[in-house]
């Protein structure tokens, strides 16, 4: 099960330039936490810097033998 949490843009506590898997409710996808480059803030950005809008949920990304 993925430990999908609801997504604050407000939060600072997420780590950021640490790949997460993010989702819109659509589509899910790899994307990184960081300061946003057209505005204040920050945001969600794909591989190769396109950003991400609309995250409604992100979750940590834990694969086997990393606990």
């Amino acid at each position: 099960m993925i430990p999908w949490q609801k997504y604050d843009p407000t939060d600072r506590s997420i780590e950021s330039h640490v790949p997460h898997l993010v989702t819109d409710g659509k589509q899910a996808l790899i994307a990184v936490h960081a300061k946003r480059l057209d505005g204040d803030g920050y945001g969600w950005r794909r591989q190769g810097g396109y950003s991400f809008n609309g995250v409604t949920h992100w979750a940590p990304i834990n694969l086997p033998g990393e606990e």
